[in-house]
């Protein structure tokens, strides 16, 4: 990945676009049409442009409640119950994203519900998960725009 490679990239983050604004960014960096089409085309061919994505706000789809649950996980008793652990996590229409995380806490899960109640649901349903040990939830008071810089 080169300079120009990195010029393009962040005006996709930018543009917030579920399509590139070719054109847009052409203007901006200050080439063509055709080179920054080519390039993007060969970052998504790469991997390194993984898709295109509409960022929702969590309150105006009912999702008014944020939290991230930690969870251990027990270990050396069955071959995979980490990944089955996680799979059953991310079958859950609450699950936002899973981490496997070093030190206290294998597992944090992003977790988005409507309210207090959906989210004492959520919470009754992680023990009885297979693999878990131990878990605890921190609900989000405030969230800060964040997003991958280059």
């Amino acid at each position: 990945m080169d300079k120009l490679d990195k010029e393009i990239l962040e005006q996709l983050q930018e543009s917030y676009a579920l399509v590139p604004k070719v054109t847009e960014i052409a203007k901006r960096i200050g080439k063509s049409s055709a080179t920054v089409h080519s390039r993007i085309k060969r970052m998504e061919k790469k991997g390194v442009i993984k898709g295109y994505t509409a960022i929702l706000d969590p309150e105006k789809i009912g999702k008014k409640l944020n939290a991230f649950y930690f969870i251990k996980v027990h270990r050396g008793i069955e071959e995979g119950l980490e990944d089955k652990t996680v799979e059953a996590l991310l079958k859950m229409s609450e699950v936002k994203n899973v981490y496997w995380t070093m030190g206290e806490w294998d597992l944090v899960v992003e977790v988005a519900v409507e309210d207090a109640s959906e989210y004492i649901k959520f919470a009754r349903k992680i023990e009885p998960l297979p693999g878990v040990k131990e878990s605890k939830g921190k609900s989000v008071l405030k969230t800060y725009p964040s997003k991958y810089k280059l």
